[in-house]
């Protein structure tokens, strides 16, 4: 996660300045984060995990300056914040040490060590010690405005809280100037330095970004601490109106003295509640304090309170708040309230929107096996007037996600086109197309719903809110995708490489949600998705230095294929590279080894000639042994047992003589290569593999024994006459393969050492 300029963006820090109470609610950040030492868990950057051999101890350049009092988070995963004494002077400050190699954004770190506006907490000093950025600020002794709310259950006087507008809008207008969004104004974050008379400061700039004036920075991350982040936050949405919200929320629980949602567990529905309604400010007893609160906590961002409205309010002047329309009406609200997860439902769109937003709680509680929950939604939905909409049943045997996405289509088929958290538009699909290809988990299996129970078509009606955007032009997607998948099959048949060619048929048919993503990211990818798709097979081109890979990345319409053939063309190019250094190696060992090799091929001629003479051996006892089963048998004549063994006797001479040739002639090098022992080993395993791979060794091996049976007791002479005939041409086949092999030797070795064929074929 980066500022809009590239700066990389630390992660958050619990408190600093004070230590936060335990009550107060967590900051999150990006999803698949890990928890630091106490309360609800702080989310970290996905992957991220922490550093091993990190420890809460501070590194020795700062262990030499600075004596930890109290360790005031705890050791969390992108940094530790501690209360500590400098030893020079003895004063009290808080040190906060990040993990190493992390930074926070560079401009807030500029802005935060210079001269720091009023109310805002700045960085005394930083540095590096080990890699390890570290801030040095202030010691605020005053607690935080969470332990002012908890003292005041009944709420905050409004001349205090008046005041506490006037020091937070002054220090977050200043903020603002400088281009920074702070991301996490709440009550933990805002600390007291003095309460006689009340100073407060604005702390915890962790997760802030740079965002210039006038710039609109989206971050699909969400960040802060719900109900703290506003409801464009679910979009991405950063700028200043984002700590315009926080700070209403902030003042809405000093005036009432109670933290807003309290009552609810789970953080997704309290973001769909921002959304869909407009906060209850009525339990606010003062006019003025109400009036802020609703400027303040205005849904729509270009009409929300900021620091000019802000600022004319504490002048006592009354701007304008926008009341925005909420989605209940007759049409959309029953009589009876349907409860899930504890809570009550009046109509249907905040239903929708919350069976969304915690899709796995919708999971067990709808489509469990108990069906009491689901069967009272149906009830209660019929309490609804028709609207005209008919939501098919799902196939009986359709997973949960998608009978559960039947059911929200059902409560309310005009809410934007959400399936499992992805906002299923035509914008959005290339994405998930792409994380689909590469095999990301569940975007695959998401793919492949899509298109096994035809959901573009249940999706297409829902419309556009701030909920997300609607799903026109997915029917036409829904038109295109088949028509992508059989010009992904047209490719693969005309690819000329025989290899590439199997695996592209191979992936179609058998990586079936992969190959089903790939087709949808050819039906729905934009310009620049295809720009960045070309110059990734261009570097994967150069790497793989495939003639036939390059000649597809050539044609932009083949670049699919292509993409279904990156996994066998890095295979085919390692196997290549493997191949070319196992030629220099036996190049480099040939030249090595000439004049040994020479010398061994002419003193190792006797030991060749006995492999021979085993080899002739070999085929003599299983002769023997068929004609005399043939003999003992006496089924045969003696007329053919005679010509029996004249076959036996013209076998084996004619294998010793030319066995023995072959040994004479290649000396060393006949066994195990080119000797009948060795070669018939190797065409024996050959064959039996192929036949176990073929799942036919077990008829194949019975019937050459019953072959071999037959043959030896109704036609004895048959089998020594065939090997005969056969040793003679094998021998010269092994012969010629041996002179092949000697004669490219002696080119390799007659050839410049420089001169090396290339692998690329």
């Amino acid at each position: 996660m980066t500022t809009p300029d590239g700066a990389p963006l630390t992660e958050f820090d619990p408190g600093r300045g004070a230590a936060p109470p335990p009550n107060g609610p967590p900051t999150e950040l990006d999803p698949g984060r890990a928890p630091l030492g106490r309360g609800a868990p702080t989310e970290v950057d996905p992957g991220r995990s922490r550093p091993r051999g990190a420890s809460p101890g501070l590194p020795p350049g700062l262990a030499a300056r600075f004596k930890v009092e109290l360790d005031i988070t705890g050791s969390g995963n992108q940094a530790d914040v501690y209360h500590v004494i400098r030893r020079s002077d003895n004063a009290q400050r808080v040190l906060k040490v990040h993990r190493p190699g992390w930074r926070p954004v560079e401009q807030v770190v500029q802005f935060l060590s210079g001269p720091c506006p009023d109310h805002v907490v700045g960085y005394e000093e930083t540095g590096v010690d080990e890699d390890r950025f570290y801030e040095v600020m202030a010691h605020l002794t005053g607690g935080t405005l969470l332990d002012m709310r908890d003292r005041h259950p009944s709420g905050v006087a409004p001349d205090v809280l008046t005041e506490i507008v006037r020091q937070l809008a002054s220090g977050l207008a200043d903020v603002h100037r400088a281009g920074i969004v702070h991301r996490d104004v709440k009550p933990a974050n805002l600390l007291v330095g003095e309460r006689e008379p009340l100073t407060l400061g604005i702390a915890d700039f962790g997760i802030a970004l740079h965002v210039p004036a006038g710039e609109l920075w989206v971050d699909e991350t969400r960040v802060g601490t719900v109900p703290y982040t506003p409801p464009e936050s679910v979009t991405g949405q950063i700028r200043p109106a984002f700590d315009w919200w926080s700070l209403g929320v902030c003042v809405l629980e000093l005036a009432t003295g109670q933290e807003l949602f309290a009552d609810v567990e789970h953080k997704n529905i309290i973001r769909s509640r921002l959304i869909s309604h407009p906060l209850n400010t009525s339990q606010i007893a003062d006019e003025g304090i109400r009036l802020l609160c609703d400027g303040l906590l205005t849904i729509n961002p270009d009409e929300r309170w900021g620091a000019e409205q802000v600022t004319a309010w504490l002048r006592g002047e009354r701007p304008g708040v926008s009341r925005a329309a909420t989605p209940d009406t007759e049409a959309t609200r029953t009589a009876e309230p349907y409860v899930f997860a504890g809570q009550e439902y009046w109509d249907r769109r905040t239903l929708a929107a919350d069976l969304i937003n915690d899709w796995q709680l919708s999971l067990s509680v709808l489509c469990g096996d108990d069906h009491g929950p689901r069967n009272r939604l149906l009830a209660w939905l019929a309490m609804f007037p028709d609207n005209g909409v008919r939501i098919p049943a799902p196939a009986r045997r359709a997973p949960a996600d998608v009978r559960l996405l039947h059911l929200i289509r059902a409560v309310d088929p005009t809410f934007p086109p959400w399936y499992r958290r992805w906002n299923i538009t035509p914008g959005h699909l290339a994405l998930l197309a792409q994380e689909g290809y590469q095999g990301t988990i569940p975007s695959t299996d998401i793919v492949t719903e899509l298109w096994e129970h035809d959901l573009f078509r249940l999706l297409a009606i829902g419309g556009g809110t701030e909920h997300g955007q609607s799903g026109a032009g997915l029917a036409e997607v829904r038109a295109a995708w088949p028509q992508a998948q059989e010009d992904l099959a047209v490719q693969a048949r005309a690819v000329g490489d025989t290899g590439a060619r199997r695996a592209a048929e191979l992936f179609l048919r058998e990586e079936r949600g992969r190959a089903l993503s790939l087709a949808l990211l050819a039906a729905t990818a934009g310009a620049e998705n295809k720009r960045e798709i070309r110059r990734a097979l261009d570097e994967q081109a150069r790497a793989f230095r495939l003639d036939w890979f390059s000649r597809l990345i050539a044609e932009p319409d083949r670049h699919w294929i292509a993409m279904a053939l990156v996994s066998h063309a890095e295979a085919e190019s390692a196997r290549l590279a493997d191949e070319a250094l196992a030629r220099r190696a036996h190049e480099d060992w040939l030249r090595r080894t000439e004049g040994l090799r020479d010398w061994s091929r002419r003193q190792n001629r006797p030991q060749a000639l006995s492999y021979a003479a085993a080899g002739v051996a070999a085929i003599a006892a299983v002769l023997f042994a068929l004609i005399g089963l043939s003999d003992v048998v006496d089924f045969a004549s003696d007329v053919q047992i005679i010509d029996s063994w004249v076959g036996v006797v013209a076998a084996l001479l004619l294998g010793l003589v030319s066995e023995s040739i072959l040994a004479w002639d290649s000396g060393g090098r006949f066994h195990p290569a080119y000797s009948l022992l060795g070669a018939g080993r190797v065409a024996v395993g050959r064959l039996a593999r192929s036949l176990i791979a073929r799942r036919i060794a077990g008829p194949v091996a019975v019937a050459v024994v019953l072959g071999l049976i037959a043959l030896t007791v109704f036609a004895p002479a048959v089998m020594p006459f065939a090997v005969a005939f056969s040793l003679l041409p094998w021998t010269v086949q092994r012969s010629l393969a041996w002179r092949n092999q000697d004669r490219r030797e002696r080119e390799i070795l007659a050839r410049p050492r420089n001169d090396r064929p290339s692998s690329n074929p």
